[in-house]
């Protein structure tokens, strides 16, 4: 994001990341993969927050069960300004054409299993 010119002069009311993923090799449950992805929330995070409108709110949509709780979200708004204000709990059917999609190995491009999800919304830290 923080190298596109167009996004960089504008911002947004909502910025909106669901499932964050990344191609890995292991188990989701492996420390060394929650690194991985905790460093992509963190580099989305970081770039949204430069686009973000003082009023925006910022959305990821993510799994709350372990090993995904584990990624620790508020936490990794808080490290770059963003303070989180509400969780709701997902519901694929609230979201009409809506398709989940698995990026890595033989499965990719199909839909996984979307178990206990929420939507957690951040915005800006009042200075």
């Amino acid at each position: 994001m923080k190298n596109d010119l167009n996004l960089v002069r504008q911002r947004f009311d909502r910025i909106i990341f669901n499932f964050p993923p990344i191609k890995f090799i292991g188990h989701e449950n492996n420390k060394r993969v929650i690194k991985v992805h905790r460093a992509l929330v963190r580099g989305f995070f970081k770039n949204a927050s430069m686009i973000l409108s003082a009023q925006g709110e910022v959305h990821v949509t993510h799994k709350t069960t372990n090993p995904f709780n584990k990624w620790n979200l508020a936490q990794l708004a808080n490290e770059v300004g963003l303070k989180l204000i509400e969780t709701q709990d997902f519901h694929i059917e609230d979201y009409p054409g809506y398709r989940n999609k698995r990026v890595n190995g033989g499965k990719a491009d199909k839909p996984f299993p979307l178990g206990e999800s929420a939507k957690f919304k951040f915005a800006k830290i009042k200075a």
